[in-house]
């Protein structure tokens, strides 16, 4: 219907229609209050973020038109706040400082060395106790040695009467063999002036022969007197060396005797003690261990670099001193060492060696035990006319920044030594100058600075 309306009534028809439906709508919405509110609610909620951004834009609009205006002011250096040390050029001998641990030189094993019965131990024998040298450690019971040694005496005594006995006869032996030569030359002598009488015709062919039978025994008796001689003489050898034995033995029974009574050879700490008085023991059992207090050591590591430059120096390493310094608690002592030896080989982990200091201060038994850890501190070589200043003073190249005039100046340096997070330093610098230790990226030679 509508498209056989021409275009201007068409218009006219669809305004009318619209005034109809608004007219339509008021009439609704007065007829209805419930709706009515809810439709100012919604119309409110709206306009509020509305109204609350445009009060924003117009305070900001007047903040920003009220604003003071600020002239630029001309720019100015900054300064730089730094730590500083004052340098002091001097000859030096630095301590080296390393840390070890303290070793017995001389630790032995004591062990019975007769079997028998306990019957006195030292009243310090356990663990720790100190004994000093020469006095008993233990005792066995001594009867059956004393017994033994009293036998071994007996029956050397009666080898040395036998040998007595037996040069008697070996000398009686010899005084008759000397008798019996003496009647054999004259029996000889007879016996010439039997023959010359019978070649006269003054005696009779049967008492020529009579004397030479007669010579002729005297020489058998000589002959077996000769025998009996040589067979003293052997019986005389064997009962020497009977003697010589007994005397062997009696010799060992009064060393047995003797080690009966354990003493210690040096001064110690007893160390794993096991015996009490009524033990029976047998020989070579174990008594305990004893440490020389007087042999005590500091065993340290020192590296590659430290022991060749000691090394290189007139004093070299054996025979310098050392301190070895040992805290307990609060408590800290100081003993006196040398360095005696060094270790065996290289450590391959670390490539530096081991050297033993050994403790001089008589002090050091009554203070340190085998076991303790300490600080031990080896006098460096010589430098002359070196600064020591904190490590932080050197920056790439070597280079350390002195102060002048507020103002930072580069010095050339050389290390020619540490000490702990110290170094030693030579080249550009001078005695009683300040050189800043602060580190940082900004740090250029000229910049202005201020010393804390």
């Amino acid at each position: 219907m509508d498209r056989d309306l021409p275009a201007g009534r068409f218009a006219r028809v669809r305004e009318r229609l619209g005034l109809v439906r608004k007219s339509g709508l008021l009439l609704d919405f007065w007829r209805h209050p419930g709706e009515r509110r809810q439709r100012m609610k919604r119309i409110a909620w709206i306009m509020l973020p509305i109204g609350l951004l445009a009060v924003g834009v117009g305070g900001m609009s007047h903040l920003i038109s009220s604003k003071p205006r600020l002239e630029p002011s001309p720019p100015t250096e900054r300064v730089w706040t730094v730590d500083a040390v004052t340098v002091r050029l001097e000859n030096l001998q630095p301590q080296i400082q390393l840390f070890g641990k303290i070793f017995a030189a001389r630790e032995i094993q004591l062990r019975t060395l007769v079997p028998g019965q306990v019957i006195e131990v030292h009243p310090d024998l356990v663990e720790g106790g100190i004994v000093r040298r020469g006095e008993l450690i233990l005792a066995i019971d001594e009867f059956e040695y004393r017994s033994g040694l009293k036998e071994s005496k007996a029956r050397l005594a009666e080898a040395k009467a036998r040998l007595v006995e037996l040069e008697a006869r070996r000398v009686a032996e010899v005084q008759a063999l000397e008798r019996d030569r003496d009647i054999l030359a004259l029996l000889a002598r007879d016996l010439k002036r039997a023959e010359q009488l019978s070649t006269r015709g003054n005696i009779s062919d049967q008492a020529l022969d009579h004397k030479r039978l007669e010579l002729s025994r005297q020489e058998r008796a000589i002959a077996l007197r000769q025998n009996g001689i040589a067979a003293e003489s052997a019986r005389l050898e064997q009962e020497k060396a009977i003697i010589e034995r007994l005397d062997v033995a009696v010799q060992r029974a009064r060393y047995d005797l003797e080690r009966t009574r354990l003493q210690a050879p040096f001064d110690g700490i007893f160390r794993d003690t096991t015996v009490q008085v009524g033990q029976r023991l047998g020989v070579n059992d174990k008594i305990g261990g004893l440490i020389d207090t007087g042999r005590l050591e500091a065993r340290f590591h020192i590296p590659d670099a430290l022991y060749g430059r000691l090394t290189g120096t007139n004093q070299g390493i054996i025979g310098r001193t050392a301190r070895v310094i040992w805290r307990a608690g609060s408590r800290e002592t100081a003993l006196d060492a040398v360095v005696e030896r060094v270790g065996a080989q290289i450590d391959p982990a670390s490539g530096g060696v081991e050297l033993f200091a050994r403790i001089e201060d008589p002090e050091a038994a009554s203070l340190l035990r085998p076991g303790a850890f300490v600080e031990v501190l080896i006098p460096d070589q010589s430098y002359a006319n070196v600064a020591r200043v904190p490590e932080t003073v050197l920056h790439p190249g070597n280079i350390a920044y002195a102060v002048e005039d507020g103002r930072m100046v580069p010095r050339r340096t050389e290390i020619v030594g540490r000490v702990g997070n110290d170094v030693l330093l030579r080249g550009e610098i001078s005695d009683g100058e300040r050189m800043v230790t602060t580190q940082s990226v900004t740090m250029a030679p000229g910049l202005r600075v201020e010393v804390r």
